[in-house]
């Protein structure tokens, strides 16, 4: 038997492996490289990248009892490689999760010939639908990474927990991935519970063939009640891998006999399209029998968003089939390799009982703003599962973040498919009724800093809130690009600079200025805001402010809604921006903020009122800056001696 080669190790893994940030790591070679005891050298230097024994560097951790972690000689094969290993190299790694599933079997591999090797994987897995091939491979190979298979099972204490190390490094390798990538923790719980959710008696779940961690966690979650089976035309070897290794049987393709859930993660591999992810999620959808059901998880580009024309055409296809019961879209961040995609779940099935096709409805839920904790995930789950059920389930329950929209006219749609669930858009039947009294009462309670203003008891048709993308299709509104400024033209004098930081404090706004000729001949096609214009940014949260004057420069990444002064669709200046206040951040997610109107003939009216609410705020913070000012003075003149403060009886006595 070949013997290992050192262990390697980078510095980001030296860092990982004495628990201390990557910084420290570098001052310890510097500050040690004199002393008895120095920092071990490196072995490889590749475009400077410096690599180290292991072993060396895991004794002088121990010895020197630098780090955080008194078990690094235990524990470095956890953080490093074997020399020509890559955990990049797809193949590789499945080698290496086979030598770790083999170990599972049995616990003397490093005792086996490359032949004892390679008969103990065929009689493990004489169908060699888990590990024979990689085995073979490997020992083809020669068996290097045998010995690091063993101390990798040791370091990370079991062989459950070794694949699973080797699927974070794996991943972490392999940014490139994208939508395809590791789901976190949050969102692969909402799975287990939508899946939980839709399993009964004498059910067999059918698990998601690509992703194995996914797959493993709804394996535990549903323990050895319910059959859990892997599809029969695709191998599924990591999947088969994982499951062997935790002890779970699995079977090939659902009993014809039992109800099936279906669990589907799109995309299974990098760069698949949108038209590859509508195809995989319409075979799920044409796989299902009457009684079954389907989560499936997925890119809300393409699940939800709006879609090129082809696009939009397979996703109609889907729809017509009255099978999707329920879409929720996700908020940013739920895949490690694509933290500024957004995800969207469905729940495929027919409803209970006798529901005729024109009479069902489809759960629709917008959670881009919110976060997966327990309750969300639970009350998301339950608000979903209604659409499963029969009108008398649809009556009967309270309804968190779910609204119910007629599935015909959701197969009809254009556009984004949760863009009217936003929470908040619309105000329920019941709260609308109270508004004109909750308008007295709050109108009451400022009578003394302002007049109420005159109102109408008649109601009016205002129209529906819209998504941004919605509006600018519409033509109602435009969106103007920030102008990328130099720091270096930047100065107190010239135009109005507003920026991104600005919208934070628009108290701020005019202490940054650019000189207009330097402004003119450097950004000839740059456009100045204009009265009514809305200036927004997306990042780090969302924030808006309203140009009530014009002629100033939008700095980039802040950028402009415009309305259109001809069509304003109900916008109003001062609504966009309280609504964008609310809404989430990120990436591209400016397009889907929904944004309220009123009738047209309310706009001039509405804008004169919130522009005299805000004249006596202004006032009214004057007044608090100037009690505040007050207030710290004679603190300070009291406590430091300079003053006296006297009492009148009647002062003194309100005071006993």
């Amino acid at each position: 038997m070949s013997t290992a080669p050192s262990l390697l190790i980078d510095l980001a893994g030296v860092a990982r492996l004495a628990r201390v940030q990557r910084p420290v790591v570098s001052t310890w070679r510097a500050r040690f490289a004199a002393t008895q005891d120095p920092f071990p050298n490196a072995v490889t230097d590749e475009i400077g990248r410096p690599s180290f024994n292991a072993d060396e560097v895991a004794d002088w951790l121990v010895r020197t009892e630098h780090g955080n972690n008194p078990d690094a000689r235990e524990d470095a094969a956890a953080a490093a490689t074997p020399a020509g290993f890559s955990f990049a190299d797809a193949s590789a790694v499945a080698e290496l999760e086979a030598l770790i599933a083999m170990y599972a079997q049995t616990d003397s591999l490093s005792e086996l010939t490359h032949a004892q090797l390679n008969d103990a994987a065929a009689e493990f897995d004489p169908s060699d639908r888990m590990f024979h091939r990689e085995i073979a491979a490997h020992v083809g190979r020669g068996a290097p990474w045998l010995a690091y298979a063993a101390r990798l099972v040791d370091a990370a204490y079991s062989p459950s927990a070794a694949l699973a190390l080797v699927a974070r490094r794996h991943a972490a390798s392999n940014r490139a991935i994208g939508s395809a990538g590791k789901l976190v923790a949050e969102v692969t719980a909402l799975v287990v519970d939508a899946t939980l959710a839709l399993t009964g008696n004498d059910t067999t779940v059918v698990l998601d063939a690509d992703d194995a961690a996914l797959s493993l966690a709804i394996a535990n979650k549903l323990g050895d009640e319910v059959s859990t089976v892997l599809p029969s035309d695709v191998e599924a070897r990591r999947v088969r891998r994982q499951l062997l290794v935790e002890g779970h049987w699995v079977g090939d393709g659902a009993d014809p006999a039992t109800r099936s859930v279906v669990v589907a993660r799109v995309p299974s591999n990098r760069g698949e399209d949108v038209a590859a992810i509508l195809q995989a999620v319409d075979e799920v959808s044409l796989s299902l029998r009457p009684a079954d059901a389907a989560v499936v998880i997925g890119p809300a580009r393409a699940l939800v968003d709006p879609l090129t024309p082809d696009d939009e055409l397979v996703r109609a296809d889907i729809l017509r089939s009255g099978q999707v019961r329920g879409i929720a879209r996700l908020t940013t961040g739920l895949v490690d390799s694509a933290i500024r995609e957004s995800l969207a779940m469905w729940m495929l099935g027919q409803p209970a009982g006798e529901v005729p096709p024109a009479q069902r409805a489809t759960a629709v839920a917008d959670l881009s703003d919110a976060q997966l904790t327990a309750a969300t995930r639970a009350d998301l789950v339950s608000d979903l599962m209604a659409a499963m059920g029969g009108r008398r389930d649809l009556r009967a329950h309270h309804f968190r973040f779910a609204k119910f929209v007629a599935t015909s006219s959701l197969q009809a749609s254009s556009g984004s498919l949760v863009a009217s669930a936003k929470r908040g858009g619309r105000p329920s039947s019941a709260n609308v009724r109270a508004l004109p009294a909750l308008l007295d009462m709050a109108g009451e309670a400022v009578r003394s800093d302002l007049t109420p203003f005159e109102v109408s008891p008649e109601r009016h048709d205002a129209p529906a809130a819209a998504s941004v993308s919605e509006l600018i299709a519409a033509g109602h509104l435009r969106r103007v690009q920030g102008t990328r400024l130099d720091a270096d033209l930047l100065g107190s004098e010239g135009l109005v600079v507003v920026t991104a930081a600005d919208l934070d404090e628009p108290a701020s706004i005019g202490r940054t200025r650019v000189d207009q000729l330097t402004f003119a001949t450097q950004h000839p096609s740059a456009q100045l805001t204009r009265p009514g214009d809305v200036v927004f940014r997306t990042s780090p949260t969302a924030a808006a402010w309203v140009d009530t004057d014009g002629s100033k420069v939008v700095a980039y990444p802040a950028r402009v809604l415009r309305i259109t002064p001809a069509d304003s669709g109900g916008l109003v200046p001062e609504l966009i921006a309280a609504d964008i206040a609310v809404q989430a951040g990120g990436p591209g997610a400016w397009q889907r903020w929904m944004l309220r109107r009123v009738a047209p003939s309310a706009i001039a009216p509405l804008r004169r009122a919130l522009s005299e609410s805000a004249d006596v705020r202004a006032a009214l913070m004057d007044r608090v800056a100037r009690l505040d000012h007050y207030i710290d003075t004679l603190t300070t003149a009291v406590a430091a001696g300079t003053v006296t403060l006297t009492e009148s009886d009647a002062t003194a006595s309100a005071l006993k």
